[in-house]
């Protein structure tokens, strides 16, 4: 018998797995390449901030009073001296924290929520979706305000207020997914040898969509970043002299024609961010979605 053919060393070959295979096409992405270079690159950022920066982010310098960007102060000194550059480089880390911890708590309790309805069905169900439909019927923002002065201003409560605020939506999208799951022939194969609805959540209803999970955590972080810099921005989260992207901005707005670049810095900041986010987003839809894989080498 003639063989012919390539010999896959065992090393290389190991390595083409499907998992290797489908983020290669992740990859192959280019909002995804572009997004992930960038995300990381920030969230380097926010890791290595407080080391690179090169004032203390707190420290008022009065003889340097709305100094404009220079070579001293690359991004200018703010109303009492305040280097601008170290401020953007500590809210970078204050920003992205409070932003991802409460995507956290809607990840938790919102999934929770979710499949938990969707699983269950009957009266459990319409009342966790009645109350979700009830906070659905409060913009996001104003249930994070009404949370907020509750609580009281501070970092802390933002981040709790953006992410309660935030479950009403998802347990929704999260329940849609559990129902389409819910009812394919692998679950019902394991109701009918007896297993637990706990272990069939955990271990076949949410692995099963966690691509969408996923999607939907990502797009989420962006719209947090958003609420958390508009509470902020109104006074009611990370309080002075704590550097954050929607503080600076609040500081900003009086000095809009004297002093530019207080404003312009941090919205920039605040909307290059949320792009790239919105845009890995974007990416990881086209990933986990079989139809649009072919059109994902753009």
């Amino acid at each position: 018998m003639s063989f012919t053919g390539k010999i896959v060393p065992a090393k290389a070959a190991s390595l083409r797995t499907p998992t290797f295979a489908r983020f290669g096409k992740l990859m192959a992405n280019r909002k995804a390449r572009i997004s992930l270079l960038f995300i990381g690159m920030i969230l380097l950022i926010g890791i290595v901030g407080p080391w690179i920066a090169p004032y203390d982010p707190a420290q008022a310098d009065y003889s340097a009073f709305l100094q404009e960007p220079s070579a001293e102060h690359l991004l200018g000194t703010d109303s009492i001296g305040r280097d601008m550059l170290s401020r953007m480089l500590y809210g970078t880390r204050v920003t992205l924290t409070v932003a991802v911890m409460s995507v956290g708590i809607t990840f938790v309790l919102g999934t929770a929520i979710g499949v938990t309805s969707a699983y269950v069905g009957g009266w459990i169900d319409n009342v966790l979706m009645r109350i979700m439909d009830m906070l659905l019927a409060l913009p996001g923002i104003i249930l994070a305000l009404a949370i907020v002065a509750v609580l009281g201003p501070s970092q802390t409560n933002a981040m709790i207020a953006v992410g309660i605020s935030s479950i009403p939506s998802f347990s929704r999208l999260v329940r849609g997914a559990a129902l389409s799951v819910k009812t394919s022939g692998y679950v019902e194969a394991s109701r009918s040898i007896g297993s637990s609805g706990r272990w069939i959540i955990l271990f076949q209803i949410i692995p099963n969509i966690m691509n969408v999970l996923i999607v939907y955590t990502t797009l989420f972080i962006g719209a947090a970043i958003l609420d958390t810099s508009a509470l902020g921005f109104i006074g009611l989260g990370a309080q002075p002299p704590t550097p954050e992207w929607g503080t600076m901005l609040n500081e900003g707005k009086e000095y809009l024609l004297d002093g530019w670049w207080l404003a312009t810095f941090p919205g920039l900041a605040i909307t290059i961010v949320v792009f790239l986010v919105n845009m890995l987003g974007d990416a990881l839809r086209d990933w986990f979605d079989p139809k649009a894989q072919t059109k994902s080498r753009a």
